[in-house]
C-alpha cells in the first residue's frame, strides 16, 4: 500500500476540518461521515474519512455530542478555522455600501456616532454590537464653556481635540453674573489647550491658589467645575446593541445557569467594558489587527459559549477606542472579521471628518 507523505496527510486533515466547521456554521447540525463522503468532494473513501475524523477528535478539534451522532467543532476547532482565515474577507459590496451610507450624514456628537456604530454592527452581524468610547483622561482638550441655565445652576460643556463632547450640570451656592461666567470661561480656556483632563485639573487648582482676590470669589464655582471632571478617571462608556439577537439561539448558550450568567454580564456592562479596555491595550501595539477570542479564550467565564471579534478605531493615527461583535461560537468568522475591520475604518474616517467640519463651523 502506498504511504502518503506527512504533509499530504496534514493537508487532507486541514481541508476536511475546514469543510466540517464551515458546514456546521451554516447548518448548526452535527456533521456525519456519510454527509462528508457525499457532499465534501474531497476524494476520500469512507474508511479514510472515519480515520481522519477519529484523529481530529483525539487531537481535540472535534467531538461527538452523542455516540451515534456526527461531529461538532470544539473551541480548538474554531480556533483553527479562524487562524486559517489569514486574509480577512471584506464585506460584500452591498453591505459595504450600506456601511458607508450610514455615516454619510454628519453626526452632531461623537457619542451619537458610537451609539449608531454599535447598532450598525448588530444589524449587519445579527449578533451584539459593542463599541467602547475613548477615555477622556487620555485626550487633549480643546475648549470648555460654562453656560447659565437659570438661577444657581450652570452647564459645563467640554470638547476634546478629537471631537468628543461631555456636559454636566454645576450647582452653586450663589447666582453667577454674566461677567463672572465670562471671566471663568476665559480663565479655564487659557489653561486647557492641548492638555489632558488630569493635567487640566492640576493646573487649574494651582492657578486658583495663586489667583487674585477677584478670582477667589469664584473659587467654589471653579472647584465644582473640577469635581464634574471626575468622569475623566473612569473607563470609557460601552455602547451595546442587539443583545436579544444572541438569545435567538439559546441552544448554543449552554444551560439555564450559563445563560443567566451571560445576561448578567451583558446587562451590567461594566465587566464587558473592562474586558474591551484590556482588548484595546492588547491591540494598540498592532493597530488595525482583528482579534478573535473563542469560548474559554475570553477572560470572562460568562462568555465561555461565545466568541468576541474586536479591533481598534483611530483618530490622527492614534488608537482611541475599540469595537466588535459578540455572538455564538457558530458565527461566520470571515464575515465578522471583515465587518469589524471595515467599520473600524469607517469610524476612523468619520471621526476625522466630524472634527474637520466642527473646526470649519467655529
Amino acid at each position: 500500500m502506498r504511504q502518503l507523505s506527512p504533509k499530504v496527510v496534514q493537508d487532507r486533515k486541514k481541508r476536511l476540518l475546514q469543510w466540517i466547521i464551515h458546514r456546521y456554521i451554516k447548518s448548526s447540525a452535527p456533521i456525519a461521515s456519510q454527509e462528508i463522503a457525499k457532499e465534501a468532494g474531497l476524494g476520500l473513501s469512507s474508511a479514510s474519512i472515519r480515520n481522519v475524523l477519529q484523529e481530529l477528535e483525539e487531537e481535540g478539534y472535534l467531538h461527538q455530542p452523542h455516540t451515534s451522532s456526527g461531529r461538532v467543532p470544539t473551541d480548538k476547532g474554531y480556533r483553527f478555522y479562524v487562524d486559517y482565515l489569514i486574509d480577512v474577507q471584506k464585506l460584500a459590496s452591498d453591505e459595504k455600501a450600506r456601511v458607508e451610507r450610514q455615516y454619510r450624514l454628519r453626526v452632531e456628537e461623537m457619542d451619537h456616532l458610537l451609539a449608531e456604530t454599535s447598532k450598525l454592527l448588530s444589524h449587519v452581524s445579527r449578533s451584539a454590537g459593542l463599541v467602547l468610547s475613548p477615555t477622556f483622561d487620555k485626550h487633549a482638550l480643546k475648549r470648555l464653556e460654562i453656560l447659565p441655565i437659570g438661577g444657581k445652576q450652570a452647564l459645563a460643556v467640554l470638547v476634546t481635540e478629537s471631537g468628543l463632547i461631555r456636559h454636566w450640570p454645576i450647582k452653586l451656592g450663589f447666582v453667577p453674573t454674566a461677567a463672572q461666567l465670562e471671566k471663568l470661561n476665559r480663565f479655564v480656556n487659557e489653561q486647557i489647550q492641548s492638555k489632558s483632563i488630569r493635567d487640566v485639573r492640576s493646573a487649574i487648582q494651582d492657578k486658583i491658589r495663586q489667583a487674585q482676590r477677584e478670582m477667589r470669589e469664584l473659587e467654589t464655582f471653579a472647584y465644582a467645575l473640577l469635581d464634574g471632571m471626575a468622569f475623566g478617571d473612569e473607563p470609557g462608556e460601552l455602547y451595546l446593541d442587539g443583545t436579544t439577537k444572541i438569545l435567538a439561539h439559546p441552544e448554543e448558550l449552554g444551560d439555564l445557569r450559563e445563560i443567566q450568567s451571560l445576561m448578567q454580564v451583558i446587562e451590567g456592562k461594566r465587566a464587558l467594558a473592562d474586558l474591551l479596555q484590556r482588548e484595546m491595550e492588547d491591540l494598540t501595539p498592532d493597530a488595525g489587527k482583528v482579534h478573535v477570542r473563542i469560548g474559554k479564550e475570553n477572560d470572562l467565564p460568562a462568555l465561555r459559549n461565545m466568541s468576541l471579534v474586536t479591533t481598534t478605531y483611530r483618530f490622527k493615527n492614534q488608537v482611541v477606542g475599540v469595537l466588535g461583535v459578540l455572538g455564538t461560537k457558530r458565527m461566520e468568522y470571515s464575515k465578522m472579521m471583515g465587518l469589524v475591520n471595515e467599520v473600524s475604518e469607517v469610524v476612523s474616517r468619520a471621526m476625522e471628518s466630524f472634527v474637520s467640519e466642527f473646526e470649519r463651523d467655529e
